[in-house]
């Protein structure tokens, strides 16, 4: 619906329902070791498949046993860096994990050699950190899940900081990595408070990491994720991730059917937790899976894991002139469980009628900062270059991947949950409504 107000058109937007993928939230597909010795490439066609089937997360766990007591191989890293590079062509993202053992859990390796693993994997990360969506701790224990290591890392403060810190030193600053275990997080940053509003995306090694539960919903305090069985310990910790994940990556994944993951607990704590990212079919996941299909509650969950950002209306002039600051109003509601974790600029798109030259005109606002259930209200102001052709343009919304190699892709634009306002060849989304320049 489109009413004209003196100079301005105000356009309210019909919301949608629809279950679509969008970049870096979801679930995400498991790719694991097939055993305790083999590595193997991620394909094509199979990533492909991923993202056909309405999904933009892999999670790709890396076996690295053979190199706990030497360098990793450049075999080894080549096979990594193709990896992110098959991602990027079929248009997904990545999660990261490294384990020095998989099936059955085992050794892992020496604090110095970590260190020293860290430091081959950075140029690759430094190269392709536009495909990871976060990394996860790893290297840490059995399955690079921070418990039952064989060096005690895991029950070392300092090994722990050690480990974190470094991994947080060769990964761009422009990713997270997520922590196993909340109580991880307070004692390796002596403070037991949440992140706070000036912290969120300071880039600080706290501001950085997040949070990964790898047994979700498995018992009352997911299999170890909380610190004790004490209902009012568990409480608390719930209480630090649910401050804690408004700016941070909440994700991991169910590992054991139990009578905590029935559909109303299931989603009540999605949205306490803020989760942005779970394993899907196969794997760990298919009871639950299937089970929340029974009950009713997957599509809801599809939907919601992560952002999802609804435009309400916007307030558009109708004339400008070269060279001038206008402003566009917005009014965006986050329908989903979370906000997006990795920087994500905004921007007006004008599209020449005739001509179809486009103009992509910034506008100074982070999405990472638009809460579930809040509704933002955006004063965009921007203005027209000085040599903008005259006539009649198209407006358009574009929320694209800051990464230069992403930036015009589609795929990694985010979509918002409307009707009729997503321009699949692009990425943008219309606002309906057109201005003339004169």
């Amino acid at each position: 619906m489109t009413t004209a107000h003196t100079s301005n058109i105000t356009t309210v937007y019909q919301g949608s329902d629809e279950h679509f993928p969008n970049p870096e939230r979801g679930f995400f597909i498991p790719f694991t070791p097939l055993d305790n010795t083999s590595n193997y490439s991620l394909q094509l066609s199979e990533l492909q498949e991923v993202r056909n089937n309405q999904m933009t997360l892999v999670r790709k766990v890396y076996l690295i046993s053979e190199f706990r007591n030497k360098p990793l191989s450049e075999s080894f890293l080549q096979t990594l860096s193709q990896d992110l590079n098959t991602a990027r062509q079929a248009g997904v993202k990545l999660i990261l994990r490294f384990s020095y053992n998989w099936v059955g859990g085992g050794e892992d390796s020496s604090r110095d050699r970590i260190l020293s693993h860290l430091d081959d994997l950075q140029p690759i990360l430094a190269s392709n950190y536009d495909v990871i969506a976060y990394m996860e701790a790893g290297f840490i224990g059995y399955w690079g899940e921070w418990h039952s290591s064989y060096y005690g890392l895991d029950s070392n403060n300092e090994d722990r900081k050690a480990i974190l810190f470094k991994l947080l030193s060769v990964l761009p600053s422009e990713r997270m990595v997520g922590l196993r275990y909340p109580n991880h997080k307070m004692a390796i940053f002596d403070q037991e408070n949440p992140l706070t509003p000036d912290e969120a995306f300071n880039g600080t090694n706290r501001g950085r990491t997040g949070a990964t539960n790898d047994c979700f919903l498995a018992s009352i305090d997911d299999w170890g994720t909380y610190s004790d069985t004490d209902r009012g310990i568990i409480e608390q910790e719930k209480t630090f991730l649910n401050l804690d994940n408004r700016y941070v990556v909440q994700g991991g994944e169910t590992c054991n059917p139990s009578s905590f993951d029935d559909c109303p607990n299931a989603l009540n704590e999605l949205e306490r937790m803020r989760w942005s990212a779970l394993n899907y079919k196969p794997g760990d996941a298919t009871e639950i899976i299937e089970d929340w299909e029974t009950q009713g509650c997957l599509e809801k969950i599809k939907r919601r894991l992560g952002y999802r950002f609804r435009l309400v209306k916007s307030v558009t002039p109708t004339r400008v002139k070269p060279a001038s600051t206008f402003s566009i109003q917005l009014e965006i509601i986050n329908e989903g469980w979370a906000s997006p974790y990795n920087p994500r600029p905004l921007e007006i798109i004008l599209r020449h009628r005739v001509t179809r030259r486009e103009y992509h005109l910034p506008i100074d606002e982070d999405p990472r900062m638009w809460m579930p259930g809040s509704t933002q209200v955006i004063n965009a102001v921007t203005r027209t270059p000085d040599t903008i052709e005259t006539g009649t343009y198209d407006v358009f919304l574009n929320l694209p991947d800051p990464a230069p190699q992403l930036y015009n892709r589609p795929d990694y634009s985010i979509r918002l949950a409307n009707q009729n306002l997503w321009e699949a060849s692009t990425g943008y989304n219309s606002l309906l409504t057109s201005l003339v320049v004169n």
